[in-house]
């Protein structure tokens, strides 16, 4: 994992106990959503899906799907998946 952070969208982590506080999903970045993904902060379920959005989001408004998938953690085949739902 060594030196991944949220920057200033996290309030606060607690990484002994996993609570987390965080302003909105929607707020966050593509990189930022995967590392709460990653580090099982919050329900995978509930994290995925603000992922999926806006992965959307940001693919409508012209970002690569390499890149996308470098940034969520998955592969490009996953992303095109999320793309067409």
């Amino acid at each position: 994992m060594g030196g991944k952070t949220l920057d200033n969208n996290m309030k606060e982590c607690k990484m002994g106990d996993m609570n987390a506080e965080f302003r909105s999903y929607d707020t966050m970045t593509v990189t930022q959503l995967a590392l709460i993904r990653e580090l099982g902060l919050e329900k995978v379920e509930t994290v995925t899906d603000a992922l999926k959005e806006q992965v959307r989001q940001e693919h409508h408004q012209g970002a690569n799907i390499k890149n996308l998938a470098r940034q969520a953690g998955v592969t490009r085949p996953t992303i095109y998946s999320w793309l067409s739902q």
